[in-house]
This record gives structure tokens, C-alpha cells and sequence, in this order.
């Protein structure tokens, strides 16, 4: 099984996964019987053991080490920099306890807790008594990095949280997630927010709520408001030139195109030989969709969706639409995963640059193709299964 398409979900059979095993290293923060630290509006909820899963808030530990704590879960904020991402992330240590996903029929007070301390737009002070402290950092392709996971036997905000009347009025409302979701995307509020209260339970008709595993609801989220901007552009006019964005940061590299036509969007994420998920060759891999919903689950992973959304997004401001080709380029300097956030951020940032304009599509690949390290010969036939034009001038 190919590291770069398990991304540690342990495909291959194997117990624990030997690439992430290498971060025991990081295990030497002590964490004592009593925590009265501040919290970042953020929050985590595992997957291990579903319907009945850990859950709670994440806290900072040595919080005056750090200039801000709403810098440890910022990531438009942070630079280029693993090291000093890794750093922040781990100083936030999971406070949980076990709860029933179906939060209808299991109205827990811990939980009214830990959705305030992740609604407030600013963190606030907290308490918890702490019973037990499993020293297990969690490195995953998809969620940021985080700290040990700690079981507590009361946990309690000690402040009043800032929570916007507009997060409030969809929490008390009784309305679908998706419109939760759309509304709050409308008014400002960033995904990496959205993704923390939908995973909490906060979103949806109040008889059908749940707690949503972190790691699922990125995605979710992602997807959920992309499938719906994508309704919107499929009135629009379509680009009458082709755009070509660049960008690169934790050793991510990306090439954005978008060509005149209707709306498609393909992926091709290449891996480079000592990249972190493909230690001993480069690996390709590529996957697409039209107008229509996609289907199924990508066979890129989560960062599929993160790639897709800032484009999406960009469509939408422009009200224009487009035949879309992004390529992600993973280098060996990327020696950690930290998140799908990467990818995000780094489409997001690219398409906020000026573009390249061209007046063809094979103009802007030749561009794109003589800032990627990767040879052409390795990528490109994937391309041309998918693509409508002639390559083999590039091969």
C-alpha cells in the first residue's frame, strides 16, 4: 500500500504507523492533576470508538510562552515555519471525556461547556480537573497537530465567552446544517471556525444533532459549502482567458490554472521521493469532477476538498466560472503533516496574488511545468487522460 494514498490510516495493516511513530520524540510536556489555563476557541472530538467517542476542548499548556494564544490555532497566521508549528500545536493538550455522539437523547452539561469555550471568538479562562494523561500526540494528515489526550473529571469556563449574536441565532434556530454552515460562511466567519462548531454539535435540527469526529468534519465542511458554491457558478459566464497563480510555503508548492469553459477541477498532487508520506519514490496521484456532485470519497484524501474550496471561492467573488487545474507538489522539506490546512492556505494565498494571464491553456502549463520539480514525464500522462488538448509538445 502506497504511504501517499494511506496518509497513516494504517491501509497497509500495520499497528501503528512507522512514519509517524518518528514525533515520540516530543512527548516530554508534564501535565499535572489540575489545569487553570486559557483555551483557544477550539475544540477536538476522536473518531475511535464511534458512536461513543472522546471529546472536549483543547487547552494551552505554559500558555506565557507564546505571544498570543489565539496564535496557536491561527493558521492564516502562521509561517513558514514546521518547527514553530509544531511547537504551538502541542503546547495544546485535549482535555476529553467520553460521550454518545446523539446529543438529542444524551444532553450532557460537560458539552454545553466545551461549545461555549468553542464558540467564543476570543479565548477564555478554564478549569479541569484531570484523571488520567495518555501521552499520544496526534500527527494526521487532515487535522492540525495537537497534544497529549487527557481524561477529566469536571471541566468548567470560568469566564464569560464572546460568542456573535449571529452563531447564536443559528444554534437556538431549528434549521438544516447546511444553511447553518452557508449563513455563517456568508457573514464572514472563516471555515476553520465553522469546521470547530459543526464538529461540536451546534449546526442542524436540534433532534438531529451529533458530535461530529474532528478529522470528518474538515472535510464536511469543505465539501458541503463547495458542492453549494458550485450551484451557483454554474449560471455564471465562464473566464475569457487563462489564469495562472503560484504559490508556496511549508514546502507545498502550487501551480493554479483556469481555463475557459465549463466548470471542472482536477487535482494531481505529486509527491516527491523523501516527501513525508512517500519516503522512497515519487508518487502521483490524481482526481476530478464536473458541475455535478462529486461521488464518493476522493482518493486524494481531505486534501482534495481544501485544494477545491479557495477556488470555488474565487469563482464565486469573481462570478465568472471556469475549467480548473490544480497542481500540489510535495517536497522532502515537508517532513511533517500538519493538516489539510496547508493546502488550503496555500490555494487561497496563491489566488489572492495577481494572476498570470495567457491566451492558451498549454502557454499556462509550460509556465506552470518550468516552476515544478517534479520531471514532466512523471505527471504528465495523468494530465492527458483527463485533459483535451495535446501534450506531448511538453513530454
Amino acid at each position: 500500500m502506497e504511504c501517499a494514498r494511506c496518509k497513516g490510516n494504517l491501509l497497509c495493516g500495520k499497528i501503528k504507523c512507522p512514519l509517524l511513530q518518528k514525533f515520540r520524540f516530543l512527548r516530554v510536556i508534564e501535565v499535572g492533576n489540575r489545569i487553570d489555563n486559557p483555551t483557544p476557541p477550539s475544540a477536538f472530538v476522536g473518531r475511535v470508538g464511534y458512536p461513543k467517542v472522546y471529546a472536549g476542548s483543547l487547552v494551552a499548556i505554559n500558555p506565557e510562552n507564546f505571544e498570543s494564544i489565539e496564535l496557536l490555532d491561527a493558521p492564516w497566521a502562521w509561517k513558514n515555519n514546521i518547527e514553530e508549528v509544531i511547537k504551538y500545536r502541542v503546547s495544546l493538550i485535549r482535555t476529553t471525556k467520553r460521550l454518545d455522539v446523539n446529543l438529542a437523547s444524551n444532553p450532557d452539561y460537560y458539552l454545553m461547556e466545551v461549545q461555549e469555550a468553542t464558540a467564543s471568538i476570543k479565548p477564555i479562562e478554564v478549569e479541569a480537573e484531570i484523571n488520567r494523561v495518555n501521552k499520544k500526540l496526534s500527527f494526521d494528515d487532515t487535522m492540525q497537530p495537537m497534544g497529549f489526550n487527557t481524561l477529566v473529571d469536571k471541566f468548567r469556563v470560568v469566564e464569560n465567552p464572546k460568542i456573535p449574536d449571529k452563531v447564536e441565532k443559528v444554534y437556538y434556530d431549528d434549521i438544516k446544517a447546511v444553511d447553518s454552515l452557508m449563513y455563517l460562511k456568508e457573514k464572514g466567519f472563516s471555515t476553520y471556525y465553522l469546521q470547530k462548531l459543526f464538529s461540536v454539535g451546534m449546526f442542524g435540527y436540534r433532534k438531529n444533532r451529533k458530535l461530529v469526529p474532528t478529522r470528518w468534519s474538515i472535510t464536511a465542511v469543505h465539501d458541503i459549502i463547495g458542492e453549494e458554491i458550485k450551484k451557483e457558478i454554474a449560471t455564471f459566464d465562464t473566464i475569457d482567458r487563462h489564469l495562472l497563480f503560484s504559490f508556496e510555503h511549508f514546502g507545498n508548492h502550487f501551480e493554479v490554472v483556469l481555463s475557459p469553459g465549463d466548470y471542472s477541477f482536477q487535482l494531481i498532487e505529486i509527491w516527491i521521493k523523501k516527501s513525508f508520506w512517500s519516503p522512497n519514490k515519487t508518487w502521483v496521484g490524481v482526481d476530478g469532477e464536473s458541475i455535478l456532485r462529486k461521488k464518493g470519497y476522493s482518493v486524494l484524501g481531505g486534501g482534495y476538498y481544501a485544494a477545491r474550496l479557495p477556488v470555488l471561492e474565487y469563482m464565486q467573488k469573481l462570478r465568472k466560472k471556469a475549467s480548473v487545474l490544480v497542481i500540489r507538489e510535495i517536497k522532502p522539506e515537508y517532513y511533517a503533516p500538519l493538516g489539510v490546512w496547508v493546502v488550503e492556505e496555500g490555494v487561497r494565498k496563491g489566488m489572492n496574488k495577481k494572476p498570470q494571464i495567457f491566451e492558451s491553456f498549454e502557454d499556462a502549463l509550460l509556465t506552470a511545468c518550468n516552476r515544478v520539480v517534479t520531471n514532466r514525464e512523471v505527471w504528465m500522462r495523468h494530465l492527458s487522460k483527463h485533459r483535451q488538448c495535446t501534450l506531448t509538445s511538453f513530454m
